[in-house]
């Protein structure tokens, strides 16, 4: 996905950060060795040669008097008697070894050429940061989804049943494996399970967007108006077409133009060829949204997602009077 220039760069300060503090660490574990073992210092500064004695074994052919084997076998014997020296001062093996927060990389961000899980998963909790949802992210939990507020009977069942499914959709993630669409009324809780949607799924290493359905329309006509939408490579609207998972909030709310309804066209058209999940958050009814749109957007939107109904009295309202009452 294309990740924003600011917060792409924020994590690559980090990973440097990351990165600096574990080499620093492993430098000041090697000082305090030799400071208490001569003999560990004396290895070390044998073992340091190691790599030139070979270059010049290979190219004297051993004329300089070592082979490839023999320093090899020097070596193992060198790291055996250091290891005991460890053991002995009841250090641990690894005890000079940089421990880096993500040993698949390095910290360095990528493996080979690829950007690392570890990479993609912070430029996804940057990228919540920036938009303001990672505050929420911390408190809308599954398990802070509460049901007490839903009255017993068919609607707290029904909203049982939503919290269920919500949560299996996220811990099973695999893009493409299925798509929500949240049908309910302000306040009713639809924005509490997009959130902890979108925080389990981003723990999964998975890539996740998080937005309102009207910026993304609004990115899409910056892209297609002021940028050169036909020549410009990096368009803002290809993180919507291009991560794991899309939450698009407030549909339903945006102002309807035949641009918008042809961008909302080509956002789902093209994530489900893609086989890319999509989770939508509406006010809007099953039947408004059939008066909304047009039939080859309903078809998709009713068709291709799982509905989940939320009924009940406004969550936000019941707190406050809870407060008020005191």
């Amino acid at each position: 996905m294309g990740y924003q220039q600011q917060a792409y760069q924020t994590v690559v300060d980090e990973l440097a950060r990351r990165r600096n503090d574990a080499l620093t660490q492993a430098e000041n574990n090697r000082r305090h060795l030799h400071s208490l073992s001569s003999e560990a210092k004396e290895i070390d500064a044998i073992l340091a040669k190691t790599a030139m004695r070979i270059f010049n074994a290979a190219v004297s052919g051993g004329e300089a008097g070592e082979t490839f084997e023999s320093i090899e076998a020097e070596s193992k014997h060198l790291q055996a008697v250091r290891a005991d020296l460890l053991a002995s001062l009841g250090l641990p093996a690894d005890y000079t070894e940089p421990h880096y927060t993500c040993p698949h990389c390095q910290d360095t961000g990528y493996v080979m050429t690829r950007m690392c899980a570890c990479m993609k998963q912070l430029l996804q909790w940057e990228g919540m940061r920036a938009s303001g949802i990672a505050a929420q992210m911390e408190t809308q939990t599954f398990d802070a989804f509460s049901l007490s507020y839903y009255p017993e009977g068919a609607c707290r069942d029904r909203m049982a049943q939503n919290l269920a499914i919500a949560r299996e959709f996220a811990e099973g993630f695999r893009p493409g494996n299925d798509n929500l669409l949240l049908l309910g009324g302000t306040g009713l809780g639809k924005t509490h399970l997009s959130t902890a949607i979108a925080r389990r799924v981003i723990k999964g290493g998975y890539s996740v967007v998080y937005e309102t359905a009207q910026s993304v329309f609004d990115a899409f006509e910056k892209d297609r108006f002021h940028s050169g939408y036909s020549t410009n490579p990096h368009k803002e609207s290809d993180r919507y077409l291009t991560c794991d998972l899309l939450i698009l909030d407030d549909l339903g709310t945006e102002f309807s133009t035949s641009f918008t309804l042809s961008c909302l066209y080509q956002l789902i058209n093209t994530r489900t060829l893609r086989g890319l999940s999509t989770v939508i958050s509406t006010n809007l009814t099953a039947e408004e949204i059939l008066g909304k749109y047009d039939d080859r957007l309903t078809s998709r939107i009713l068709g291709l997602y799982r509905i989940l109904k939320f009924e009940g009295t406004d969550i936000r309202r019941q707190k406050l009077l809870e407060t008020l009452r005191g």
